[in-house]
């Protein structure tokens, strides 16, 4: 693996880091709340695992990816955005519902 592709990977490790120390720090005070973190982050993971799902199977003639950039025309970009935002609207929506659905 290069550096750079190495480097990439952990552009965001001192957020892992803060939030491991966190956790740590959590634990110890309250050793019952990390089941409710692992609820609540599998809850997040299922939603955005939906709503790309539902994105992909409504919109499935209107994939992000699958704008052909050899015939570029003047709203190709305005395209692509456009089905991006559409898919991060949706999965936005699926993380918020089952969220706040069940307890």
């Amino acid at each position: 693996m290069d550096t750079k592709r190495l480097l990439d990977l952990l552009r965001a490790s001192p957020w892992l880091l803060v939030a491991l120390v966190a956790l740590a720090l959590v634990t110890w005070w309250n050793p019952d709340l990390p089941v409710f973190l692992v609820w609540a982050l599998a809850k997040l993971a299922l939603g955005a695992f939906l709503g790309y799902w539902i994105d992909r199977s409504v919109f499935h003639y209107s994939r992000p990816g699958s704008v052909p950039i050899a015939d570029a025309g003047p709203n190709t970009a305005l395209l692509i955005a456009a089905s991006m935002l559409r898919r991060a609207l949706i999965m936005a929506a699926a993380i918020v519902a089952i969220g706040l659905g069940a307890p």
